[in-house]
């Protein structure tokens, strides 16, 4: 490939058919050499750590205008390999060492050229109450920085080339939302990344899951984006014939060993002249697979007709024998010294980490969040539901207040309970609402779509209007028909502002909890576990005077004691309540309440800002997570002879 940018030329993917021009503008060919790759990993058992090596020493090209496959059994290092050429490999107890050239010049890190990157995921992590031509729109406004007719013209040509003109204003859908099929969903994934005019594109096994008709459309596509001049490399599960075909180049992985790589077409006569013939008709990416596994060495006995029990030793034995064959007759074949890089033209590194400031980030994640929010009619409404039902039964219950002592008690009862719809209402509102965007975050962080604060407060403050409208609605229309405090309306709004401030506390402990705890089903135990302490020290259970000292520290942070003590104060201040007949007494001072309606006010916003502000910091470090070093085969020699 010429190392000169492609200045005079506009991108036309070759295409069969009349399908108008597509042009995504200028790109430089990206040529990537690594050479003296060893990945290990430390594997903790017990007191016991052992290292279990993922690639060893491996060189290798990915080569522009090449569609490159990478096949290998389970296990093999495909996507270990795939994961740290695009630099998204994050586990922490890995020791990398090689070396990484980009178009012949040495460099430390890929991230530092993600702009020229793109990566496309196994799963099709899409937002699922958008359209693809939305998803499209959003990620040009956030990473594009041309005019908006430029935009506008790069998104719809994708649409044109990506074959989902038909389905572009259709949701993209989950289990619960009905939308588009898996190959419309998977290219419109592709046509995410290839907004961004990327040079080099990493996919993930992008046919899993899709019939044979759609996954050669993605095959097809991909094919056609290597031939205008980028650089497609994409693992790959026992593909079918035909779009074994479409493959460029191809490389085999066996236990973090490479033995082939090269033209896929040669693949074949390379292994017959071993003495491994590739049946006719036979699909030839299985004939691989079954030569890079021991139960393909099993298959291969039973078929000459031996039948006997085999013994798992021997086979395992004979297969390490066939592998190092392979192996050595890799290294000492011509390929391995064709792997080199052109001097091509010199990647800038980026500029700067985002394309568009703080307020643009925080404008359109506001709206595609509030649009999310209000397109999942079955979540709202279920959650308004839940507060009507709720309000039913707490006008059942609490038909007749009473007065006297019975009064005192169902008053207490009915605030807190008030307090505790609202606190599971908030907690696990929050919990759904970020647990089912996770994936969606991580991938547009990496991305580096927007930075962290602006997805944390454009998400929070997008929800504020359903969070007004949950804990309003259930005061509203309890309030005055099971007889709560009428001296004046002032004590009603105010009843509402303090179920508004309770309901944003848990919501801020709910976020905390789905952030540092990924899986949904987890957090809600994890959940349950941590709130019954906190209602049983709330106040209404038990005394404040009588709770043990060694709990005492744990009241400041309930999530009920200070919604609950407010409340109670709000209903009895300014009331001469009679416990017994012709006896007044303070119901504040039987709770032992020491606090001012006020000042539960500033604290219950205090925790909810603060209880926030760790989750953000929180949500800094997962989608910022510590990346293995990447060191050179002379400093690892080095740290080596010192250990």
């Amino acid at each position: 490939m010429s190392d000169k940018l492609y200045a005079n030329r506009d991108e036309k993917l070759l295409s069969t058919d009349n399908r108008a021009e597509f042009s995504l503008g200028k790109f430089t060919p990206i040529e990537l050499e690594w050479d003296k790759l060893i990945i290990n990993a430390t594997i903790q058992v017990g007191q016991i750590s052992t290292q279990k090596c993922l690639l060893n020493n491996i060189k290798g090209v990915l080569k522009s205008a090449h569609f490159t496959a990478i096949l290998g059994p389970s296990g093999s290092g495909k996507t270990t390999l795939l994961n740290f050429l695009s630099g998204r490999l994050t586990s922490d107890n890995l020791q990398i060492s090689g070396e990484l050239m980009l178009n012949g010049k040495r460099i430390e890190d890929i991230v530092k050229f993600n702009d020229q990157l793109a990566y496309v995921m196994k799963d099709d992590i899409l937002l699922a109450t958008f359209s693809p031509r939305e998803a499209l729109y959003f990620s040009a406004n956030m990473r594009l920085t041309i005019s908006a007719e430029e935009k506008q013209q790069r998104v719809e040509a994708l649409i044109r080339e990506l074959g989902i003109k038909k389905c572009a204003d259709i949701r993209v859908g989950n289990t619960q939302i009905r939308g588009l099929s898996g190959g419309e969903r998977k290219r419109a994934s592709i046509g995410v990344e290839l907004l961004t005019n990327p040079s080099l594109i990493f996919l993930d096994e992008p046919i899993t899951s899709l019939d044979s008709s759609t996954a050669l459309k993605v095959i097809d596509l991909l094919n056609r984006l290597a031939k205008n001049g980028r650089t497609i490399v994409s693992t790959i599960h026992q593909p079918l014939s035909e779009i074994f075909n479409n493959f460029d180049r191809l490389m085999l992985l066996v236990r973090g060993n490479i033995i082939y790589q090269g033209d896929a077409e040669q693949a074949i006569n390379y292994f017959a002249n071993m003495g491994f013939q590739c049946p006719k008709f036979s699909n030839p990416s299985d004939y691989f697979m079954k030569l890079m596994n021991e139960e393909g060495l099993i298959v291969e006995k039973i078929q000459e007709g031996q039948s006997e029990v085999f013994d798992e030793t021997k086979i395992k034995e004979e297969f390490e024998e066939r592998l190092q064959q392979f192996i050595n007759n890799y290294y000492s074949s011509n390929m391995i010294r064709e792997l080199q890089t052109n001097e091509n033209s010199v990647i800038k590194e980026n500029d700067s980490e985002f394309h568009i400031g703080f307020i643009q980030q925080f404008v359109l994640i506001y709206k595609r969040s509030f649009f999310n929010e209000i397109r999942n009619p079955n979540y709202v409404k279920l959650k308004i539901f839940q507060s009507i039902i709720n309000a039913i039964i707490l006008m059942l219950v609490y038909s007749d207040l009473g007065k006297y002592n019975e009064g005192l008690q169902n008053r207490f009862g009915v605030l807190f309970l008030i307090c505790t719809f609202n606190v599971f209402g908030g907690i696990q509102g929050a919990l759904y609402t970020f647990s089912i965007e996770r994936s969606l975050f991580l991938r547009e962080r990496i991305n580096k779509t927007y930075s962290v604060h602006s997805f944390f407060w454009a998400r929070s403050l997008a929800e504020l209007p359903f969070q007004i409208l949950y804990p309003s609605l259930q005061v509203i229309i309890v309030y005055y028909v099971i007889g709560l405090s009428d001296i004046h309306i002032g004590k009603f709004f105010m009843l509402i502002l303090i179920q508004l401030l309770t309901y944003q506390y848990a919501v801020s402990f709910g976020l905390l909890l789905s952030i540092i705890i990924p899986n949904i089903q987890l957090a809600t135990s994890v959940m349950s576990v941590l709130v019954m302490p906190f209602m049983m020290l709330g106040g209404f259970f038990v005394n404040q005077d009588n709770i043990p000292y060694i709990f005492y520290p744990f009241t400041y942070l309930s999530i009920f004691r200070y919604g609950f003590q407010a409340s109670v104060i709000n209903e009895f201040d300014d009331v001469k309540y009679e416990c017994l007949p012709g006896q007044e007494c303070n119901p504040v001072e039987i709770l032992s309440i020491t606090l001012s309606k006020r000042e539960c006010c500033y604290i219950l916003i205090g925790l909810a800002v603060g209880i926030r502000m760790i989750a953000y910091q929180a949500l800094h470090v997962i989608s910022s997570p510590e990346k293995p070093k990447f060191r050179s085969p002379e400093s690892m020699q080095i740290m080596n002879n010192q250990s």
